[in-house]
Parts: C-alpha cells; structure tokens; sequence
C-alpha cells in the first residue's frame, strides 16, 4: 500500500514540479500525502476485520485489510433415497434378509456368509429416517485493498470506493455432521452388496427364487445416495458416500473480488484520533458460484428400452426373461460371455450449478439460492485510531 503511495506522490511531485529548495516532507504535507495513518477494527458481513489506511493527498485515501468470517455453521438435513423412494422403508426391509434367508435354508451366521453378515451388521444399525444433516459452513478470509475517493471539497465524510477482495476459491462448505457417519456407513455397505449382488450373489445366493427378479429388494431399489438432479443429456445425478463415509460439497468463487462501494467517516472525539467509518458495497464474485461434489454416479433412470432385435438401448428395467438393467449393474449377453457386469462409473468434481438441473426437494432450494448470489453485499461498521 505504502509503495503505491509513493507512486502517487512521485506522480503528484512531477506533475507540479516540485522546485530544490522544496523539501519532500513539506511538499507532502501541504499536500496531506501520507500525513497520517489510521489503523481500525470492523465488523460486518465479510465477518471480522483489520484496516490501515492513509491520504495520498484531499481527496484520495488508500486502504489494506484483512477479514475473516468466523467458522460459525448452520445444520440442514438432505434427502438419501434410492430410485424407489427414501431410504428408511428400504432399512425395514434390509432387516427382514436373514429371515429370508432361513426360508431359503441359507445360514447368514456360517463363516462363509461373514463379510455379508457384517455388512448386513452395520446397515441394520442405520437409523430409520431418510435424511443425513449436513453443517453448512462459510470459509471466508481474504486480503482487501481499497482506494476511497472523496470528491465534495467542504464535505470529507462521504467517499465512493472501489478496490478488490483477494483469498482462496473456496468460500464455503458443507458436511455431514459426525453422529451421521453410521448412517453413511450403513449406506455405503447397502451399496456395495447392490454393486455385486447382481453378478455373484451374496456368496451364491440370491434373495429371489428363479424367474422372481423382480421380487428382488436390490433390484427393486437400486442405489442409494444424494438425488442432484440431471445432467443436461436428461441422466440422473446420484451422490454416494465415499469410501471415508462421508458427504461433502464446496462452494468456490473467484480468488479476486472486485468491489464497488460508498462510505462514512466521522470523529469520536475532541482530538479527531478516535473515528467512526462506515461502508457499504457489493463484491463481484466471478457470476453464480460453483458447488463441486464428488462421488456422482450418472445414469439413465428412464424406462427400459430396447431394439427392434431386443437389444438393451438404456433405462432401468427388466427385460422380458427377468434380467435386471440398473444404473451401474448391468445383464450382458454376448456370444461368449452372459450375465451380470458392474459398469458403474463414478464422477468426481461435478458442479451442482452449473452441470445439473432439476435438483430435487432441499437440497434443490439451496443451490437455487446460491446460484442467485453472483455478488456478495458488504455491510461493516468500524472503529480506528489515528496514529500519527
């Protein structure tokens, strides 16, 4: 700040040609060029804040901060449901597995049904309900650096600003709350037996007699996570847990912020060292912000359709000898090889605003508000002390 100080002054001194006898400290008080310094605290909606500023002449000062926005969070909960619906009726169900297993004389307890029983284990400890809370949480400290323009001649209160916020991208986050990752852990165990069951069973077994897919309960439910909405070629969006048992998304901006604003300073007292200021702006943000997440599955959740030769084209369905077509498993029949194939594939780094569309029930309403806020207001009240 000081540097482009004095290059406001070596500007002024060659405009006005300054003659040898004058000596520079006399010609910059005359001036009022860096003739004091005030250091202050503020607060406001860029949270909590430091200033130094000083005048590079009447009309001109020149300002340098810095702010942080304490890491206050606020709780929200988030639909997790399946392609039927939420995932609280699908736990009552999951619970009833072992049952079905004994009609089946299948012993979910022998050695060899052990790694499906302990996952089996932790989804049956899911809470019922059909949502996770997640805390939202602001990430917002950044540098400023202002210049205040104050253009009335007999009025040094009012002054215009213009100037930049410059911190990290990422402005904001949101994640689930830690009594959630037993739910995400039940989710994420559901989901891993989805993802293999089609293909191997659960050690060979299958919950549904021959001919009976569809009274399957992983066929009929599919995979479980976090509806986004769709992507523009009309495929669904689904969020899981990842692998940590967790959920996260961030909200990211520009690193620069340009900012545009009016201010206010007046004296506190008879010295004129203690001061009252003001100010009021909005800062550019780069347009709407981005909200990445990751672990997104995208597919097509339409009705099945097939070719005139009865070929699988896409959606999700069972063709007509029972074979089950869901998002990431898959019946395959080709001249050597048939049956059941994982083809899911996860996306990372998918933007909630700007790639999808259609985001459903609360987490939709979020992202509409966020997707409105391509400027950030900055209100803040301050107080400083003049040093010198």
């Amino acid at each position: 700040m000081f540097l482009l100080a004095m290059l406001f002054t070596t500007a002024i001194l060659a405009q006005d040609g300054v003659g040898e006898k004058q000596s520079l400290c006399s010609f910059m008080n005359e001036r009022n060029i860096l003739s004091h310094m005030d250091v202050g605290v503020n607060v406001g909606t860029t949270g909590l804040g430091i200033d130094v500023a000083v005048p590079v002449g009447n009309y001109v000062r020149l300002r340098a901060g810095y702010n942080y926005m304490p890491r206050i969070s606020m709780n929200t909960d988030f639909t997790v449901e399946t392609s039927k619906g939420g995932i609280g009726n699908l736990i009552d169900k999951i619970d009833r597995i072992e049952e079905k297993f004994e009609e089946y004389g299948i012993d979910m307890n022998s050695e060899s049904f052990a790694e499906y029983k302990a996952l089996f284990d932790k989804f049956s400890k899911v809470e019922r309900k059909d949502y996770v809370t997640m805390a939202l949480k602001p990430n917002l400290h950044q540098f400023k650096f202002m210049v205040d323009v104050m253009p009335f001649k007999n009025n040094k209160h009012w002054s215009f600003t213009a100037g930049f916020f410059a911190g990290p991208s990422t402005v904001g986050y949101a994640e689930n709350l830690e009594k959630e990752v037993l739910m995400l852990e039940g989710v994420n165990a559901y989901n891993k037996i989805y993802r293999d069951y089609p293909e191997y069973g659960i050690n060979g077994s299958y919950l549904h007699r021959v001919g009976k897919e569809k009274d399957d309960p992983f066929y009929k439910h599919g995979l479980a996570g976090f509806c986004l909405g769709r992507f523009a070629d009309g495929d669904m969006a689904l969020m899981v847990p990842g692998e940590d048992a967790s959920a996260k998304a961030e909200m990211v901006v520009n690193k620069v912020r340009p900012y545009v604003g009016f201010g206010y300073n007046t004296s506190l007292s008879g010295d004129k060292r203690w001061r009252l200021n003001v100010d009021a702006g909005v800062m550019f943000l780069g347009g709407s912000p981005s909200v990445y997440v990751d672990n997104v599955y995208k597919f097509d959740a339409g009705e099945i359709r097939f070719d005139e030769d009865g070929r699988y084209l896409s959606g999700m369905g069972f063709d007509i000898d029972g074979n089950y077509y869901g998002e990431i498993v898959r019946w395959f029949e080709e001249e050597e090889d048939w049956g059941y194939k994982y083809v899911g594939q996860r996306l990372e780094h998918v933007d909630v605003v700007h790639d999808l569309h259609d985001t459903p029930g609360k987490v939709g309403r979020t992202i509409n508000t966020i997707s409105k806020f391509k400027v950030y207001p900055n209100i803040s009240v301050g107080i400083s002390y003049r040093l010198f």
